[in-house]
């Protein structure tokens, strides 16, 4: 598994995957550096592999009889306007060698179905396998009383993603003033407190813990809350990505509040495993619902996490293995 890099993208579509195929008894390598002993590899899965000197890499690959899997889980081809770092790396040679490599795949996955329809543009072969998680999480016990205590509301996402962020802000601060018992706060996780001031939030109750490198201690964060709230803007990149978001709010039994678009209203039926957010108002109004009703709150994250078993990695990896281990040239 030969990783892009080590932050979200990187554990998802290549530490996780790595892992859980190892459970299946392949021998499994990982990082951003391909191991001294490549040449022993059956298979090299690469991810988004794009930058001149990985791409001469994958062309050796290539001439040295490798099975190649290209794996993507963003529309570098749709890159939002507003993330001018990524528009500055993913120029116009950047994409010209990423659609050169899918070319030279055997296999080209991604996280999914709409991904997928604008990589076959590029690929013949183009295979889903969505993100997952340990089985682990799914016994962390939550609170839904959140008695004498501060209702946490929470918000994830990375200073790439933080363009998403200011769909929700105005109702983030109403509700961390809101004069339930114990109060309301706001947490933020990806970015700093700086950054959330700028963006317009306010107050001694909103709180931004900052980038978080491990994993594990990311999912502890955001296994304190008691609602989570996904504020995304219906453009083309956001409607190919995996709702990850969901993935991981719904294995630990914490009710989403989502904005109503792709991917995430099609995972999510309002009322029942989570909310869709179409208007502004909406945000402010089931954020208070939720603060109100802690049998609503249990209700939708126990509905969303009963439904979580098959976003679990051990039902993931076979669908791994099979995308990895297919004879060359035939299309799941």
């Amino acid at each position: 598994m030969w990783s892009a890099d080590e932050a979200g993208s990187g554990f998802y579509r290549a530490v996780l995957p790595g892992m859980s195929l190892q459970w299946l008894g392949h021998a499994v390598s990982g990082g951003m550096r391909l191991p001294h002993d490549w040449a022993a590899l059956d298979v090299v899965v690469g991810c988004r592999v794009a930058k001149p000197e990985p791409t001469m890499m994958w062309q050796r690959l290539k001439d040295e009889g490798k099975q190649l899997v290209l794996d993507l889980d963003d529309n570098y081809f749709a890159i939002d306007p507003a993330n001018q770092a990524a528009v500055r790396t993913w120029d116009k040679a950047m994409l010209q060698r990423l659609a050169d490599n899918m070319q030279l795949a055997d296999v080209v996955t991604c996280c999914s179905e709409p991904l997928a329809a604008v990589l076959r543009d590029y690929a013949d072969d183009v295979r889903v396998v969505p993100n997952g998680l340990p089985a682990q999480y799914l016994g962390t016990p939550r609170d839904y009383e959140a008695k004498d205590r501060p209702l946490s509301v929470g918000w994830a996402g990375t200073s790439s993603t933080v363009a998403e962020l200011p769909e929700a802000v105005r109702a983030l601060n109403r509700i961390s003033t809101y004069p339930r018992p114990g109060g309301v706060q706001a947490r933020l996780v990806g970015i700093s407190a700086e950054h959330a001031m700028a963006l317009g939030l306010k107050g001694r109750r909103i709180g931004a813990l900052g980038w978080v490198e491990r994993h594990e201690h990311y999912m502890q964060a955001v296994g304190e809350w008691d609602v989570w709230v996904a504020p995304y803007r219906d453009i083309a990149f956001n409607a190919a990505k995996y709702p990850t978001k969901f993935l991981e709010s719904s294995i630990l039994g914490i009710p989403l509040i989502a904005s109503d678009i792709e991917p995430y209203r099609r995972v999510i039926r309002h009322g029942e495993n989570g909310f869709l957010v179409r208007y502004e108002h909406e945000w402010g109004r089931l954020l208070k619902q939720l603060a109100d009703d802690p049998e609503l709150r249990q209700r939708i994250g126990m509905t969303a996490r009963g439904e979580a078993s098959g976003s679990i990695l051990q039902a993931i990896n076979v669908q791994w293995q099979a995308a990895l281990t297919a004879p060359l040239g035939v299309a799941a």
